[in-house]
Formats: structure tokens, sequence, C-alpha cells
């Protein structure tokens, strides 16, 4: 019988690909905090950065044709310096810090979800799409949590919902590889992470896939309050395991 950790594992990724499959971000959100309770955060990050990459795949390739190409340019190019100082960030920050930073982030994503209201259309620009991919690439790096900068800017241009899953989805794809790249150059991938990755795979897969059958028949309003619920519940507890 597998060990419990890697059922965990499966399940906590299973979920997050099944949220991130409706929503088109937010899995991580779900899945990391609770696999911190198991995982030390400098063996989880980058197992949730590699999966990231699955999940976001399985979401482009569904999502292809309503990508924005034109808007990726400066999201991508603003995400490479960000990237390496989120790789700076992840070797020399303590644990207790990082689970900390992942608690306030996700609260802070809530109260941002709750407040921000587009007020009208805007224009896409070079100078805050690459101030979106900047943050997206330090915030995906460090804490593999790069959802809340580029769907900021989603929102603030007001893209139409599948123009939004087809470019995030492109965009985190292209993003994460780098990162990948980066934290292995760094040599962060150790066995025991690869083991993690074996079993967070198939589950990261399975779930973003079981999403699309079931989307059309959900009360999208109401998934999403019980979303922000459990995500305020993580902030929470991230906080305090950082406190202890």
């Amino acid at each position: 019988m597998p060990d419990p950790i890697y059922i965990m594992v499966f399940c906590a990724w299973f979920v997050g690909g099944f949220v991130s499959g409706v929503s088109g971000i937010g899995g991580a959100m779900v899945a990391v905090p609770v696999a911190a309770m198991f995982i030390p955060m400098h063996d989880l990050i980058p197992l949730s950065c590699i999966l990231n990459v699955i999940m976001d795949g399985c979401i482009a390739c569904m999502h292809f044709r309503h990508c924005r190409v034109s808007a990726l340019w400066p999201m991508l190019v603003g995400s490479i310096p960000g990237a390496i100082i989120g790789l700076f960030i992840l070797q020399f920050v303590s644990g207790a810090i990082l689970q900390g930073a992942v608690g306030a982030l996700l609260l802070y994503y809530v109260y941002w979800q709750q407040t921000f209201h587009v007020k009208k259309i805007h224009k896409e620009s070079w100078g805050r799409g690459g101030a979106a991919g900047f943050g997206a690439g330090l915030l995906g790096t460090a804490i593999s949590f790069d959802g809340p900068p580029i769907g900021a800017y989603g929102l603030y241009v007001n893209w139409k919902p599948r123009v939004f899953l087809g470019t995030l989805g492109v965009f985190f794809v292209i993003r994460g590889t780098m990162t990948c790249a980066l934290q292995a150059s760094a040599d962060l991938y150790t066995p025991a992470l690869l083991d993690y990755v074996m079993y967070g795979v198939p589950a990261t897969i399975l779930g973003t896939f079981c999403a699309f059958p079931v989307v059309k028949h959900i009360n999208v309003e109401t998934f999403r309050r019980v979303l922000m619920a459990v995500i305020v519940l993580a902030g929470v507890v991230c906080l305090g395991r950082s406190l202890l």
C-alpha cells in the first residue's frame, strides 16, 4: 500500500486540478496548504511548480485557440527577472517565512476577489502586462502562486472567459517551464520530490479533465464562494503554522 503522504499528494492535486479546470486559477491555492501539513516547503514549492505546468497544460490544450498571442509577449518578458528573484527567495528564505507568505497571499487573494470590480474596459499595454508577468514570475517561482497577478490583469483588460482560460493557460505553461528549469539548475529536484511527482502528475491530469464535463452543470458562483471559504481557511492554517 502506498505511503499515506503519497495518497495525500494524489488527493490534494486531484482537487487542485478540478478547481483549476473549473475556474482557470486557484488549484495550487487549494493543494499547497493541504500538502504543507506533510511536506517541507522547500520540497513542496518545486513540486507544486511542476504540477502547475501539467495542470495548465491541460487547460491550454482545451482553450488554445482562444489565446491572445499578442498579450503573451509583455507578460513573458516581465516574468524573466521576476523568476530569477523568486528563485533567490526560495533558496535563501526559511520554510516558516515561505509558509507565512503563502498564508498572507491566500487571504489577500480572497480580499481582492471580493473587492475588485471592473469599472471600464482597459486596453492591453506592455507596461501593465510586463508588471503582471513580473509578479507572476516572482510569486510563481518563490511560492508557486503565479495566478493572482495575471488573473488581475485579465480582469483589468476584461478578457472573455475562454480568452482568459486560453491566454492564462499558455502563459502559465511557458512561464512554469522556465521556473522548473531554473529550479532544476539549482539542484532543488531531490529523489523524494520526484517520488511525489509520480503521484501528483496523474492526479492533476485526472482532476483537470474531470472538471470539463461537469463545469456546464455547476453553479459557478456557488462554487467560487465555497472555494473562497476553503482558501480563507487554508490561509489561516498556513499563517498559524508559520508562527509555531
